[in-house]
């Protein structure tokens, strides 16, 4: 039937002794972030847009301990989100108010934003500790908690 394709290789062909590098966990936030987005999205705008609606219900230990896995100019710049993104954030109630404030900040339809915010909520649960997760959860209200928990 002719000879073997190029590049394919049988499986007594491999070498098992190829050693592994273990991966590291993610340092901050952006860095969590930057491996579910990719390189085509602004990571940066996305965590403000994410974020940014949030800060006033995550205020106190909630909200330090995002900031603290954020590098300081970005943490700084969410203190001022309204002024680093040009507009004025309005305070969230529930999951659609919350969409449609992502949407308008990252300049995407709302499923778009759905999925921004779910890959930002899933950095955030990936570099935060299980107990400073939970009380982000807990400050949540009912359908931004339920994407919370989902991501």
């Amino acid at each position: 039937m002719g000879g073997a394709l190029p590049g394919i290789l049988a499986p007594e062909e491999l070498d098992g002794r190829i050693e592994w590098v273990p991966l590291r966990p993610p340092r901050d936030l952006p860095e969590a972030l930057a491996a579910r987005l990719g390189s085509e999205d602004d990571a940066h705008r996305v965590i403000l847009a994410a974020l940014g609606p949030l800060r006033q219900l995550l205020e106190g230990e909630p909200l330090g301990a995002i900031l603290a896995k954020l590098p300081l100019h970005l943490a700084r710049e969410l203190a001022d989100a309204e002024l680093n993104l040009g507009a004025r954030i309005a305070p969230v109630a529930g999951l659609p108010e919350y969409l449609a404030e992502v949407s308008r900040l990252v300049l995407h339809p709302p499923d778009v934003a759905v999925s921004y915010a779910r890959a930002v909520f899933a950095a955030a649960k990936a570099v935060l500790a299980p107990d400073e997760a939970a009380a982000v959860e807990a400050r949540l209200p009912g359908g931004v908690a339920e994407l919370w928990r989902a991501a």
